[in-house]
């Protein structure tokens, strides 16, 4: 799951300042939706746990991955290249309004694309009530200056994948580091994508020494899209890590092979 945090709407008024943010309680599951060969339907959940009646835009967008990791609009980054699902995928409602602990199913229906994969995402976002801005009446008794009234519009996005043809899958895990970050001990790594589909899966940490192998932390649901041949990933390790201890690092595919190794290696704690 990505979240992001759209361009504000303001309105300009006479009144006290006041900074909005609308649908922070807007959820969605699942986090990804994947077609393989000969799928081709899906079901997505969006959740209003707010107390407050809600309404959604739904849409499906084209975003593309950065060498960090974030997930940006393509027309921010006109250089990448992507093999876009816009035109394989389908979806209703486009539209949706929620009560307060209230869900509501988006249907999402795929066509073939060709061979490879092809990907778009899925965006969600919460739109501002209708009295979000100041009244007239409000303007007027507000005393003569003028204020900025800023609504920042919550939304989430999860892509949606389309692959006809066998998966190709593969990583390898390079540039790893440890160091201090004042209390913290971060380790980095760079995870390289070299096969034609992206990889999907968790990185997990070990500590390995005579007694044998023992979970020290892991990320979950960290992806390489094809768009990039590699991305950095920063996991915060727990207290406790000395010097000289074995680290091992795992990157376990969760996604078409799940549970298969897709790259390992060692560090010796500094």
């Amino acid at each position: 799951m990505v979240r992001y945090l759209l361009p504000v709407i303001a309105f300009l008024a006479i009144a006290d300042p006041v900074i909005a943010q609308v649908g922070a309680d807007l959820n969605i599951s699942p986090k990804r939706v994947v077609f393989g060969p000969g799928e081709r339907s899906a079901t997505v959940y969006v959740f209003n746990q707010g107390d407050q009646p809600a309404t959604y835009s739904v849409e499906m967008v084209d975003r593309v991955m950065t060498a960090d990791g974030q997930i940006v609009a393509a027309a921010d980054r006109p250089e990448a290249t992507i093999n876009s699902a816009l035109d394989l995928v389908q979806y209703t409602p486009r539209r949706i309004t929620l009560q307060p602990r209230e869900s509501q199913a988006i249907r999402v229906r795929a066509r073939p694309g060709g061979e490879g994969e092809h990907r778009s995402h899925l965006t969600v976002t919460a739109l501002p009530p209708e009295n979000a801005g100041f009244t007239v009446d409000q303007a007027a008794a507000g005393g003569g200056d003028v204020t900025l009234q800023v609504v920042a519009l919550f939304s989430v996005s999860i892509p949606v994948i389309v692959r006809d043809g066998p998966v190709d899958a593969r990583a390898a895990i390079d540039r790893v580091s440890v160091k201090k970050d004042g209390d913290q001990t971060l380790l980095s790594l760079d995870l390289v994508r070299s096969g034609a589909s992206s990889v999907y899966g968790d990185v997990e940490v070990f500590v390995e020494d005579a007694a044998g192998r023992r979970p020290l932390t892991a990320v979950r649901g960290v992806a390489v899209y094809p768009e990039v041949a590699r991305r950095t990933v920063v996991v915060a390790l727990p207290e406790g890590v000395t010097a000289g201890q074995r680290l091992a690092i795992v990157y376990r595919d969760d996604d078409a092979a799940k549970g298969e190794v897709l790259a390992t290696t060692t560090l010796i704690a500094p």
